[in-house]
């Protein structure tokens, strides 16, 4: 929503038959009111005589030079904000696992994400009344933007590793909440004034076609800051440092670096904005003349509306106008359900894109970078919408009023949602069976000849079906509660074995063998098995345990070489002498071909090649003289990152048509006096929404409900909440506030819609 909020749906902007620019602007107090407005008192003189000046029969006005410094304000800005949004649910997830399993991780990361998107929309309400105070819009803007940057940098330095290199024992989470805090603060505060301060700076209706110039910029660079954030922050994190396989200290310090820039470039122009401050607060206004109609309900008449007891206090023209945004309030307050949808790109799809398989033409695309998505189709659909789709539609009688677009957007989120859930019904057959608290996953791999069998016991206690074999180079998977168990069972010509196990650790492999023909052994490795998915990187890990028939001198080398670069390698070997180990689990860099050479100095080695896939760990066992078996722990992302276009194209539709539409539709249906207020409300529809999708996951982390479960929900509360949006949408009254100031039920803009409905 941050992009096309900010802009209040003036992509058409400059049309002879759209709203004019004091309709759309928040504030309502556009360059026609400088009557009304006061600037600095040093500059006061110096503004008039240069309106005097330009007002002059003839005088071309020149183009607002000050423009550029918003324009690259807002460009850096954007980078700042959507950087830190694109990695923000990742970070979360890592800082949460140190507390609480992937899953719980996962859903305390959502309700924070979404509790930081409250704040962002819901602090543009002090945004908007300072704007519209005393403080003035320039003001607000410079002393929250500088907080802003403070809180990104606090952020950068909250995400501080804690390896060598790093800041041992830091506390990342307090430091981090404290930035993330300050930054929702920030980004919110400054939201309803940036766009509408540039404005102010043309003189309407002189510069009218240059003033919409002015917004296709803004447009272009908020989408130009947002999408090479979004492609570059994420290729930050995966920086290795401070001891830790993510850089989301850098990662972060990339935005905060940028916001400071964004507050230079904003600061000098200083001396040559103008400055305009409302003569009353608008704002404050609308709330107390509410409560006030609340206060005295006591003595509303029967055919009275109850904001006209206000009258002893508030003059009947501004309660008018307030019952306008009330009128505009009743379809609001079913706004919330679609932005608990929308916001979810940024959190559950991101999580949900992390258990995918990004790997496309040789490039890694990660789970944060598929938000891109969303600004490049909005870029590439909004002219085939106005140019194309809207004319033919509306040919045949569709898509011709504003509430019918916005209806149709509900629709269509409540759809991406449910090709979320079936997407997501896809994934969860790749999902690793992990232990609960207090279980252990063991691993049995057969390294004999032959099959082998359990004894009754050992059948019993894992649970195995009486006539189980375990065939050569197989391995079995269990898990098991901790506790002691004993592994039995009968080898090659009957010779048996038997291996006491004490289970208090998360996972642990066990290696049947034998050397020269001997009696079958248990080998229990010591290191344990990556059973988990790391989703935030989800390059493969793999692990050598070994048990070779054959001697050696010296340790063992065991090395993984990727085959296209043979300087990219990995040290799986022994690290004493014997030949018989087992190797930490080590993340590759890179999947596809690469060679796994086994060597004993200059007097043998032997090599294995396969493929390693996005999202897979691997335990290769090595037994005999030289046979490798390879068993994938977890299963690879088999499903391609691409699946989650579907969900994002028809997300981003639904997004051209509600809130685009919403917006332009919102400012037309309120009087001049009330744009600013319109525009407080629609951002708090969002930041309710936000709430509300706390809210539904909580519950359903709570219950333990499965995650497609919670998709096909929102989707059907999006459904119920359309068809209520629909029946108001069909018994609304249009009503066009004119830049007179009067109002008309004809629409310039859509077709003319029959306003003569049936009871």
């Amino acid at each position: 929503m941050g992009k096309k909020s900010e802009c209040l749906g003036l992509l058409n902007f400059g049309n002879t038959n759209k709203h004019e620019y004091t309709q759309l602007v928040g504030g309502g107090e556009g360059p026609t009111q400088d009557t009304n407005m006061a600037t600095d008192e040093h500059d006061v003189e110096q503004k008039k005589q240069k309106e005097d000046e330009d007002e002059s029969p003839g005088a071309p006005v020149p183009y607002p030079k000050q423009i550029f410094f918003i324009i690259s304000m807002e460009t850096c800005e954007r980078f700042s904000y959507y950087g830190m949004n694109t990695i923000l649910t990742i970070y979360l997830i890592s800082l949460f696992k140190r507390t609480y399993s992937d899953e719980k991780a996962n859903d305390v990361s959502t309700i924070f994400y979404h509790v930081y998107k409250f704040g962002c929309y819901a602090s543009g309400l002090i945004g908007a009344a300072l704007a519209d105070s005393y403080v003035g819009k320039y003001r607000t803007i410079f002393y929250i933007g500088i907080m802003y940057a403070i809180g990104q940098a606090i952020l950068s330095l909250g995400a501080v590793g804690r390896g060598e290199g790093g800041i041992a024992n830091f506390p990342n989470q307090p430091v981090s909440f404290i930035g993330i805090f300050l930054i929702a603060l920030g980004t919110g505060g400054i939201k309803p004034c940036v766009v509408s301060f540039g404005a102010d700076q043309f003189k309407v209706p002189e510069q009218a076609k240059q003033m919409a110039t002015y917004f296709a910029m803004f447009y272009a660079a908020i989408n130009f800051g947002s999408m090479i954030s979004t492609i570059a922050t994420p290729y930050l994190r995966r920086v290795e440092c401070m001891g830790e396989d993510s850089c989301f200290s850098l990662a972060f310090g990339l935005p905060a670096v940028l916001m400071f820039i964004a507050i230079f470039f904003f600061w000098f122009g200083r001396n040559s904005y103008k400055r305009q401050t409302p003569d009353k607060n608008i704002v404050t206004i609308f709330f107390k003349a509410s409560w006030h109609a609340l206060k005295r309900r006591k003595f509303k008449t029967k055919s009275q509306h109850w904001l006209d007891v206000a009258v002893d206090r508030f003059d009947q023209e501004t309660l008018d106008d307030i019952k306008a945004v009330y009128r505009v309030g009743v379809l609001f307050l079913l706004y919330p359900m679609y932005w608990a949808l929308y916001d979810q790109q940024g959190s559950r799809w991101t999580i949900q894109a992390m258990k995918m398989n990004g790997f496309t033409w040789g490039w890694q695309i990660l789970p944060d970078q598929m938000q891109v998505a969303n600004p490049i189709l909005i870029l590439l659909l909004i002219p085939l919408f106005d140019q194309v789709i809207y004319p033919l539609l509306g040919k045949v009688g569709l898509l011709k009023t504003p509430l019918q677009r916005v209806v149709t957007g509900c629709f269509l989120c409540g759809l991406s949602f449910v090709i979320s859930g079936v997407l997501e019904l896809e994934l969860r057959k790749g999902y690793p069976d992990l232990p609960k608290a207090d279980q252990a996953k063991i691993f049995v791999h057969n390294g004999l000849d032959c099959p082998i069998t359990f004894n009754a016991d050992t059948v019993t206690s894992l649970g195995l079906a009486p006539d189980f074999s375990l065939p050569t180079d197989a391995t079995l998977e269990r898990i098991v509660d901790y506790g002691s168990y004993k592994l039995a069972g009968t080898g090659c010509a009957g010779q048996t074995f038997t291996k006491d196990m004490t289970l208090s650790v998360e996972s642990r492999t066990f290696l049947v063998t034998s050397k020269s023909e001997g009696a079958p052994q248990v080998l229990q490795s010591e290191n344990e098995d990556q059973i988990e998915k790391d989703d935030g990187d989800p390059m493969p890990y793999v692990r050598v345990i070994a048990s070779l028939d054959r001697s050696c001198s010296t340790p063992i080398s065991a090395m993984l070489i990727r085959s296209k670069k043979t300087s990219e390698v990995y040290d799986l070997g022994s690290s004493s002498v014997g030949s018989t180990w087992d190797s930490e689990a080590v993340k590759m860099e890179h999947t596809k071909e690469h060679v796994l050479n086994v060597r004993c100095g200059s007097s043998w080695e032997f090599n294995h090649t396969m493929v390693y896939k996005v999202g897979a760990s691997y335990n290769i066992f090595l037994t005999g003289q030289d046979s490798v078996s390879v068993y994938e722990v977890t299963s690879p992302n088999s499903v391609h990152i691409f699946w989650l276009l579907p969900q994002y194209f028809v997300v981003t539709v639904g997004e051209i048509l509600f809130s685009i539409t919403s917006m332009e539709f919102a400012y037309s249906q309120a009087p001049k006096s009330m744009k600013s207020v319109i525009q407080a409300l629609y951002l708090m529809t969002t930041a309710v929404g936000n709430l509300i999708t706390m809210v539904i996951v909580e519950i359903f982390s709570a219950i333990g409900l499965e995650q497609y479960l919670e998709f096909f929900t929102f989707a059907g509360l999006m459904t119920v909440v359309s068809f209520i949006l629909m029946w108001l949408a069909y018994r609304y009254e249009y009503v066009y506030y004119t830049e007179t100031g009067g109002a008309s039920v004809d629409n310039p803009g859509y077709e003319e819609e029959d306003t003569q409905k049936s009871d």
